[in-house]
């Protein structure tokens, strides 16, 4: 009996011997039926069709099964509309092949693989919009900002022209990050390799920290040892990177005042480790397993619950990796990995 692998397959799998009886199938194949798969052993190709199949595209189904079994072809293919125990019509993909005197026929459910392709065509419709955001609306609010911020320059003392000066710095970066994120979404819709560029890591590092405490002045950010001064392969969107992985240390901390360590260390010749560690509570067997996926957060995560996701697409296209480790006694450390620019 088919068993194990075929089992777990979504595609239902039928093995008709010489005489177009069915003599063996995985479990799908009675999951489809409403009974079990054993039950269905013995009946011929024919009557299977008679039950389950809807209308004449079933005609399809038996011309390329009589190709294979007569061997006047290896394999063939057709598709037609079968009913399910519910008496829903299911679209199927058929192939059918020849197999040690057998004709096996694997049946696939093109209705979820459509489905699939109408969530798919969704997003990218979803990311387009995004795209036209960040190209149009954000990147010219943040250039008038910038126009006015340079008026504003002969009325302030030199008190205000330090906090004039970090706005400017934050409208700067926050133009190039729109221009990345829409190369992004670019990328997501249409396909192809993430932009790259070489990178300052201390840049990045410096900034996400300072913006880190004045964010969570309850928690202390320390930076362990000197930040080498490399740059890595990334793009702008590395700050934001940094950004959850330090937001999140903070956040997801259970004590009153968190500490959240960095340090930079070399990993080869080519590449530079980036740690991001906490004290906090650890993260469970059952959470890690599905850390990195679209939308998991924590339960008191604020936000969208992407952080974690986009940390991994961002560092997985810069051909980077991202790990997480335990801390003795308690908390977690983050271990981003990034190539050199310059290796």
């Amino acid at each position: 009996m088919l068993s194990g692998f075929h089992d777990s397959l979504q595609d239902a799998v039928y093995v008709f011997d010489a005489d177009g009886v069915l003599v063996d199938a995985n479990a799908r194949v009675g999951d489809v039926a409403g009974k079990e798969t054993e039950e269905l052993l013995g009946t011929t190709l024919e009557t299977l069709l008679e039950d389950w199949g809807a209308g004449d595209s079933v005609d399809g189904a038996r011309a390329a099964y009589d190709r294979v079994a007569s061997g006047r072809r290896v394999d063939a293919r057709a598709t037609f509309e079968l009913r399910d125990a519910d008496g829903d019509v299911l679209h199927v993909d058929a192939r059918f092949t020849r197999h040690d005197g057998n004709v096996v026929a694997v049946l696939r459910n093109t209705d979820a693989v459509r489905e699939r392709e109408r969530e798919l065509e969704t997003l990218s419709e979803q990311l387009e919009v995004l795209n036209r955001v960040l190209r149009h609306d954000i990147r010219n609010d943040m250039n008038v900002v910038h126009g006015w911020l340079t008026e504003l320059e002969a009325h302030v003392d030199d008190a205000g022209a330090n906090a004039l000066s970090n706005v400017r710095d934050a409208v700067s970066h926050t133009i190039a990050l729109t221009s990345e994120a829409r190369d992004l979404a670019e990328v997501l819709t249409v396909g192809g390799d993430m932009p790259v560029e070489p990178v300052s890591l201390n840049g990045v590092l410096h900034r996400q920290v300072e913006k880190t405490r004045e964010k969570y002045p309850h928690a202390t950010v320390v930076v362990d040892g000197d930040v080498p001064a490399v740059s890595v392969v990334a793009n702008q969107m590395l700050s934001s990177v940094f950004d959850n992985l330090l937001g999140n240390a903070v956040v997801h901390n259970d004590r009153d005042e968190p500490t959240v360590t960095i340090s930079v260390a070399d990993a080869g010749e080519d590449a530079i480790e980036v740690r991001v560690a906490d004290d906090g509570p650890g993260i469970s067997d059952a959470v890690r397993s599905s850390l990195f996926g679209r939308g998991e957060k924590c339960v008191d995560s604020p936000g969208t619950g992407m952080g974690l996701y986009l940390v991994d697409e961002l560092v997985a296209g810069y051909g980077g990796t991202v790990d997480v480790e335990d801390r003795d006694p308690r908390g977690t450390a983050f271990v981003v990995t990034l190539d050199r620019a310059d290796a």
